[in-house]
């Protein structure tokens, strides 16, 4: 069973041309880059110090959900239900977290807009999107929302816009923008659900996700299996319940995930067409990147039962979300592709021990195409 981690990367002045410079354990061990000598101009220019703001998009996975486990000695407590967004691998900030925003802070220590530490869960879900949720202090320009859908980017873009164009410290007109999109693992999720299939077919999904990029495009100035049957699973003794049975009913029962490896493909393929089509409405201040990210979550590590003595890449909360060391995973696999171009990008990713950084050098560009 594979999730659809597709992203599209979102700025002002999206990624370009580059050179192989090397990798590093870590982001901290990459050389610094050389200041340019002007600043960048258009976004086929860009490289990760002309970022000054970082955004994020998306459902549970973006928000951090449930990554770093069941808290205390049982479920039965209110932070095991807790978004950890300072460690999101798209929009996390938190420090020494393994993140893109933080890959990004390495280049420019005065990045703006990545969201930090934990607070209860907030969900939004189809039209069940309850207001005031939001903890700007906290969330920042992390607009993820649990239990999101496609047809709730538009509610996300009400949070996130207003907050981009309201952030202390930048200047809106003129400062690059890198703005993370995930969606459509929850909508993957209920494909199999009748009453549901009409509005998750890959083409409403693909509508979605083009109206919440025009929204950016016409409103921001430069701008961009699952496990189960182990006891590691299922968090409450006594019981067989697991929570990924309401979280991804469509997965527990075999004779519908072929079904949701289709759905995957299709909105893959939608999210290919996006970039397409926005390939001749690439200006100098903005531009789309489309990096597919097929992440077979069957290959993470799991209580020690792949890689004796790792940790576990996803939460022993539910087995579904991306745990800390998932994320740290997944920051490391998005950021790795963005320097290169599209054909080049992997076309299925599996966990790596020790996945190393790249380490970008002067002449590396974030590649759009």
């Amino acid at each position: 069973m594979r999730f659809n981690f597709a992203t599209l990367a979102l700025a002002t002045t999206l990624l370009i041309s580059g050179t192989q410079a090397g990798t590093a354990p870590k982001i901290e061990s990459c050389p610094a880059l050389s200041p340019r000598a002007t600043a960048a101009t258009k976004v086929t220019d860009l490289r990760p110090d002309d970022i000054k703001v970082v955004a994020a998009l998306g459902d549970s996975i973006m928000a951090g959900f449930a990554a770093e486990g069941i808290q205390g000695t049982s479920i039965i407590n209110l932070k095991s239900l807790n978004e950890y967004r300072g460690v999101s691998y798209g929009g996390g900030g938190d420090a020494g977290a393994v993140t893109v925003p933080n890959f990004i802070k390495k280049y420019n220590p005065t990045l703006k807009g990545s969201s930090v530490d934990e607070h209860l869960i907030e969900l939004c879900y189809g039209l069940l999107c309850p207001p005031f949720q939001y903890k700007p202090a906290k969330d920042v320009l992390n607009a993820a929302q649990s239990a999101g859908l496609a047809m709730n980017l538009d509610h996300e873009l009400d949070y996130l816009l207003p907050a981009i164009k309201n952030l202390p410290g930048i200047d809106y007109q003129n400062d690059w923008k890198l703005i993370n999109m995930q969606i459509g693992s929850n909508d993957q999720c209920a494909s199999c659900i009748n009453a549901l299939v009409p509005l998750l077919t890959p083409k409403a999904y693909g509508k979605h996700v083009t109206d919440a990029i025009e929204r950016i495009r016409t409103t921001v100035p430069r701008v961009y299996t699952v496990t189960a049957g182990q006891d590691y699973c299922k968090p409450f003794q006594n019981t067989d319940f697991i929570f990924n049975s309401l979280e991804c009913p469509c997965a527990i029962d075999k004779k519908y995930r072929p079904k949701m490896d289709l759905v995957s493909a299709g909105y893959t393929e939608q999210l290919r067409l996006i970039h397409q089509k926005y390939k001749p409405l690439r200006t100098d201040t903005f531009g789309v990147m489309f990096s597919p990210a097929n992440i077979d979550v069957s290959s993470f590590p799991v209580n020690g039962l792949r890689y004796p003595g790792l940790n576990n890449g996803t939460s022993n909360i539910d087995c579904f979300h991306p745990s800390t060391l998932g994320h740290e995973y997944v920051a490391k696999s998005l950021w790795n592709t963005l320097f290169v171009p599209l054909e080049s990008k992997p076309k299925e990713m599996r966990w790596v021990h020790d996945l190393e950084v790249y380490c970008p050098s002067e002449v590396d560009r974030f590649q759009l195409d």
